[in-house]
This record gives structure tokens, C-alpha cells and sequence, in this order.
């Protein structure tokens, strides 16, 4: 069966109780109490990726400080069949008094919601938080955003440019998810060129594969001065083989300031999802709403290109005389795409 992981806090310390297995019985997501509830659905093994879903962590983390009153329950799925029959039964629960938001944090999970949603209304004390994607839905209780990395890779393809003597490799976790797609996008933009374009994998697994990554860097390091991987956890592995070898790329690091990791960042492409994420939380519990579809991009602050400390000296004057320019380049990029 499946347990939810739920946070209780002790001082400055979460707490996390429960186990984390397969799924069963959908009446385990009764809340014990009158309290408002929140239930995470994190991507398929995301937690502990030292990236994107443990930034997200944090910003729960620190609302559960100053809310101890919310029943808060987190879920990491091994797969998406997993996440899938979570949703599905939560979906199933009837309707009660208690207000409950159901979060999926991924946006792995925007077609798997479509699929249930259109078999199941959602009851009046329900709600839906859908990350990483545009969509937009008529029920006022079902909300979406997207942070875009489109103006932040454009600084990292700018700065790519400057220290790059052969194409680089834009590495990605799979040709389906479109977010990462617009971090490619963004830093060809900033490159000027056309680059070479990898996939960990055809699904989500491709943000879970960083010994797959790790083997494949001795291949890489050959015919790439410069790797703009866009690939979760995965990114892991390539990051260690830069510390165990001396020769290696020029690279990037996601979503959080992951500069310590490897002496061959040059900067990191930053979402802060804790800080979005906090916001939206708390404004639900205040107000019992949130935004509807909302776009945040590099003007938001809560996308950015961060220069790694060692390299200050060679970047940032040039980041700092760009920056308006990627803004601009971003917002053309989606008055004119399609996404």
C-alpha cells in the first residue's frame, strides 16, 4: 500500500514519518483532522535530486513552519503508474467540508491529469496546483503555472559563446517535456548558432539516469568543450565525472546555484520554486485561492542565470549588458511559439 509522507516539525528540523511503496487503498488520504490538507505528488524518484524537487521541498518546509496547523502529505512515486492511481483515488474521495489542494509537481503530470479530470469533477472543497505547465482551465479551482528558463538559458548560451571553441552539447532528459525544450530553445538564442542536441531517454527516467550520464561523459568530453544539460538528477553524474577527471567541459548547473558541485560551472540556470511555491501555499490558506495560468520568466526574479563565483570575473559585466536584452528576446519567444 501507500503512505503518505507526512511533515511534522520538531524546532527547525522536518520530519518526514512513513513509508514510500506502492499503492492501494485510496482511504488513506482521509485527513485525521478538520484541517485544512495539502497533498504533494513530487515526480517519479525526484526527491533527493539535490536540484528542482529538493528546492521545492524547502519552500514546503519552511510554509509548514509557519502553519503548523495544515495537514501536509508528500508522496514520492516510483513511477508514473504510482503517481497515477494516488491521483486517481484522491480524485475518487468524496466530497467533505475540508478544504484540500492536491499539488502535482511536475508537469510529467499534465497529461495524466487531463485523462482523470475529464472522468471526474472536482468537488467544491477540492483543488489542483499543476507545475511547469500553460494550460488553462475553465474550473476556477484548478490552477497552472510554468517558470520559464528560456531568458536565463539565454544568458548561459551567451556565455557559452564567449568561452566555447567547439559546438556545444545541449543535453536534455527527454524530446517530450516542454519546459526543458524552452531552456534549449533559450540557449541556442543566446549562443547565436545552432548547437548538438542529446536525450537521456523518450520519458521521465531520463531525469533519473545519472550513471547513465556518467558513462556517457567519457564520449562527450571528446567532441564538447561546453554541456548545457538540462536533465534533473541526472545531471549528478556529469557533474561527478567533472571532479574525478581533469579534463573536462565547460558546464551549467539547474535550477538551483549548484556552483560547489564542479569547478567547470560557469553558472547556473536558477528557478526559485521554495520562494513560488511558499507564495502560492500561503495565499490559499489565507484567501483560499490562487493565481490562475501564470508565466514567470526572467523579469519575475524567480528565473535567473547566476555567474559561478570563479567566474565573476570573466562573465558578469557581460550578463549584467544582456540581461535587458534577454528579457526581450524572452517575451518575443512566446508572443510568436507555441508554447
Amino acid at each position: 500500500m501507500y503512505n503518505p509522507v507526512r511533515i511534522i516539525l520538531a524546532m527547525t528540523t522536518l520530519l518526514v514519518t512513513g513509508a514510500l511503496s506502492s499503492c492501494n487503498h485510496a482511504d488513506e488520504l482521509e485527513p485525521v483532522s478538520l484541517a485544512p490538507q495539502i497533498v504533494f505528488l513530487f515526480s517519479p524518484s525526484g526527491l533527493g535530486d539535490m536540484s528542482y524537487n529538493d528546492c521545492i521541498l524547502e519552500g514546503v518546509q519552511k510554509f509548514k513552519m509557519e502553519h503548523k496547523e495544515i495537514d501536509i502529505y508528500i508522496y514520492s512515486p516510483e513511477s508514473l503508474l504510482e503517481a497515477e492511481k494516488i491521483f486517481s483515488d484522491w480524485l475518487k474521495r468524496p466530497e467533505s467540508e475540508i478544504p484540500v489542494l492536491f499539488v502535482l509537481g511536475s508537469s510529467d503530470y499534465e497529461p495524466m491529469a487531463e485523462l482523470h479530470l475529464a472522468e471526474h469533477d472536482l468537488t467544491p472543497n477540492k483543488s489542483i496546483l499543476l507545475f511547469e505547465s500553460r494550460k488553462q482551465y475553465k474550473a476556477e479551482n484548478i490552477h497552472t503555472f510554468q517558470i520559464s528558463m528560456f531568458g536565463a538559458s539565454y544568458l548561459a548560451g551567451v556565455c557559452a559563446k564567449q568561452c566555447s571553441e567547439m559546438t556545444p552539447l545541449i543535453l536534455l532528459a527527454n524530446n517530450t517535456d516542454s519546459p526543458i525544450n524552452i531552456a534549449k530553445d533559450g540557449f541556442i538564442a543566446g549562443y547565436g548558432s545552432d548547437c548538438n542536441v542529446e536525450y537521456l531517454a523518450d520519458d521521465w527516467t531520463g531525469y533519473v539516469s545519472a550513471s547513465l550520464a556518467y558513462r556517457k561523459m567519457s564520449d562527450w568530453v571528446v567532441d564538447y568543450d561546453f554541456i548545457f544539460p538540462v536533465a534533473g538528477g541526472s545531471n549528478a553524474g556529469i557533474y561527478r565525472y567533472s571532479r574525478e577527471f581533469e579534463y573536462s567541459p565547460f558546464l551549467v548547473g539547474m535550477d538551483i546555484d549548484q556552483s560547489s558541485l564542479s569547478n567547470r560551472i560557469t553558472g547556473s540556470v536558477i528557478k526559485h520554486i521554495d520562494q513560488l511555491i511558499y507564495r502560492y501555499l500561503t495565499e490559499w490558506v489565507v484567501t483560499g485561492i490562487m493565481p490562475e495560468n501564470q508565466l514567470y520568466g526572467l523579469e519575475s526574479g524567480y528565473a535567473d542565470w547566476l555567474v559561478a563565483p570563479r567566474y565573476v570575473n570573466d562573465f558578469s559585466s557581460l550578463v549584467n549588458g544582456m540581461r535587458h536584452q534577454a528579457i526581450l528576446f524572452e517575451k518575443e519567444y512566446y508572443e510568436t511559439s507555441s508554447y
